[in-house]
This record gives C-alpha cells, sequence and structure tokens, in this order.
C-alpha cells in the first residue's frame, strides 16, 4: 500500500498525463493558498493569544518552576524572577551551592554548573542583577557576580575545563576533570554590562562599571569603569563616574575608581 501512494505521488510530480498535471497545478495552488487578512479581527486574535499566553506562562512560573528551582538553591533573596523562554526551568547540575541577592531575574534557559573537583563550589549573584538567556556558568570553586549588572555571557567559569596539558586524562571518559591549581576564583564586580558572547576566563577580576563590547573575551583583571573589547582583550577608552556613586558605594570606593583612572592606559591589555 505505501509502495502504491509513493509511485501514485511521483507520476503527479512527473506529470506523466494531463490528470497527473491537474492534481499537480491543483496541489501548488493550494499549497500557495492564504488567508486574506482582515485588520480589526486578526489584530484582535494576535493580542488575544498574547495576553493568553502571559498569563498561562505566567502561572505555571509562580506556582510551579519558580519555586521547584528555589528550592534547589542555598539563598534567594526576595523578588527573584524566572523568565519564560520556553523550558520550564532551569537545572542545577552538580552539587552547586546559588545564593542569589534581592530582585535577581534570571532565565529559563540559564546554565549552572557545579563541578566535582572541589566540595561545594559556590555562585554568588548580587541585588538587581540581571542574567539574560543562555549565561553559562561552570564552577568549580567560586565565582561572585556584582549588584545592579547586566550579564548575558556565553560563559563565565573559574575553571579550565578539561585538562590542557595532560592528555591521558583527557583519554578518560568524558574528558577527565580540571585539576585543583587550575581553578581561579572569578569576581564580576558592580554595575558591569557583559553583553552577547562575551566570556570570562578563571582568574579574573572585572572591576566595578566595566562594560564590555560584543565578544570580549575577559583573561586578564578589568580596572573600573571602562570599556573593553576583542580577543585579547584590551581597554578600549574610559568610562564616566558620576559623583553621585560617592553616596551609593561610598566616599573611599568612589575615590579609587578615580584613582584607578589616573593611571590607565587606553588600549592597554
Amino acid at each position: 500500500m505505501a509502495f502504491k501512494i509513493r509511485e501514485f505521488g511521483m507520476r503527479i510530480r512527473r506529470r506523466e498525463t494531463p490528470f497527473y498535471e491537474f492534481l499537480y497545478c491543483l496541489a501548488k495552488r493550494m499549497r500557495s493558498f492564504s488567508m486574506p487578512c482582515l485588520p480589526l479581527f486578526h489584530s484582535f486574535l494576535y493580542h488575544e493569544r498574547d495576553v493568553r499566553l502571559n498569563v498561562w506562562h505566567n502561572f505555571w512560573r509562580v506556582v510551579y518552576y519558580e519555586p521547584i528551582f528555589k528550592s534547589q538553591c542555598s539563598a534567594v533573596g526576595k523578588h527573584f524572577r524566572m523568565e519564560y523562554a520556553g523550558n520550564g526551568t532551569t537545572r542545577i547540575h552538580g552539587n552547586l551551592k546559588i545564593n542569589f541577592g534581592k530582585n535577581v531575574t534570571i532565565f529559563d534557559n540559564t546554565q549552572f554548573v557545579g563541578l566535582k573537583v572541589f566540595d561545594n563550589p559556590q555562585l554568588t549573584v548580587g541585588d538587581y542583577t540581571y542574567l539574560g538567556p543562555r549565561v553559562r556558568f561552570l564552577v568549580g570553586k567560586k565565582v561572585s557576580v556584582g549588584s545592579h549588572c547586566l550579564i548575558t555571557s556565553s560563559m563565565i567559569t573559574d575553571n579550565p575545563g578539561h585538562p590542557v596539558d595532560e592528555v591521558l586524562t583527557r583519554m578518560k571518559m568524558s574528558g577527565g576533570s580540571p585539576l585543583e591549581q587550575t581553578i581561579k576564583s572569578v569576581t564580576i564586580g558592580d554595575f558591569c554590562f557583559l553583553p552577547l558572547e562575551t566570556i570570562v576566563y578563571p582568574g579574573v577580576s572585572v572591576g566595578d562599571g566595566v562594560v564590555a563590547r560584543v565578544g570580549t573575551h575577559i583573561s586578564e583583571d578589568v580596572p573600573p569603569f571602562c570599556q573593553i573589547a576583542g580577543n585579547p582583550m584590551r581597554i578600549v577608552r574610559k568610562l564616566p563616574i558620576p559623583e553621585e556613586l560617592a553616596g551609593i558605594v561610598g566616599q573611599d570606593r568612589y575615590l579609587s575608581y578615580l584613582k584607578a583612572h589616573e593611571n590607565l592606559l587606553v588600549g592597554a591589555g
């Protein structure tokens, strides 16, 4: 039966007779058919669908997905929010201890991975920080992200992943684990913006107020309030340090920003 159906379809595609030619043209017209747009009616359907999906997704986010994720975290501040990207809830792989401040936003496709090299690897995310879609944390020991940050990095990691110098170790199942001495803590300061395709490497300390360009590979320490770009990374320019920050972070910390700018070389890195 299946063979006969395929044979029938092949005859239509070949248009072997006037009858098959007619069926071919009919099928082609049916494929190109388009429903006329009735602006008021279809605009109503568009907004109705948008409202319905938002209500449905928010219902499950509030009563199910957010609570089950928070149950696996060490601490979650008030007004935590998990935005919907079609994945239900995000998972925490490994024994990773996560501490979120208040008003933290993540997406349900954020990735959190804790390695087994050290006991209880830790990730800390400060208040009012936004983690965009598909951000990936790979934590061997400790990664800290400050407050009021906007992070959409491809990866933030305190370890090199599979051993670089140990070819015999990489031959093991899953490629082996990084060595203890190669795991170096990562710190990202407050007010930072690390956009799409940025990567933060082990041992890096990113100063407060740093802004990276898309695709920046941050493989060394970055002073506060500067813009960085490229691979290898370089400092593109100094960023303004508003006086109002002194009332937010304290006078000593504000003065440390100004001092760091005194000898900052643009183009360094």
